[in-house]
């Protein structure tokens, strides 16, 4: 009578512990984050206004939006601009309680340019890149 094992070897074993490990390893990573592009930036920064003008609205409060030489502060929330893109001037928006915004434009320094063109009214705004 013959003993056969159906198992499997030390070394089968090292070298699929070996895979699955490498794989795991591999997925854990984050994403290399080099920079948002700016149409990804230009969906952040909408969804970011839009929450700002409904706290201003909801909660009876002035939201500041400040843009800094790098990044973007909406009611104390850092956002970065897109790579390669800065502001020399620091500019202030100010959403009132009643949603209102004064008319005026932010340049993104860049290329190509960026310009958020707020208008008079209910805190719309426009997007030109040039």
């Amino acid at each position: 009578m013959k003993l056969t094992n159906s198992g499997f070897t030390l070394v089968e074993s090292v070298i699929t512990l070996l895979i699955v490990s490498l794989c795991l390893v591999v997925g854990a990573q984050p994403p290399k984050t080099v920079g948002k592009n700016t149409d990804q930036w230009l969906v952040t920064f909408k969804t970011r206004w839009q929450n700002a003008r409904l706290t201003a609205q909801s909660q009876g409060r002035s939201v500041t939006v400040i843009f800094d030489r790098s990044e973007m502060l909406i009611d104390g929330e850092h956002i970065p601009y897109p790579k390669n893109y800065s502001k020399c001037v620091h500019q202030q928006i100010s959403v009132l309680p009643t949603g209102y915004v004064a008319p005026i434009t932010i340049t993104l320094n860049g290329s190509p340019n960026i310009k958020i063109i707020f208008s008079l009214g209910g805190g719309e705004f426009r997007v030109s890149k040039k």
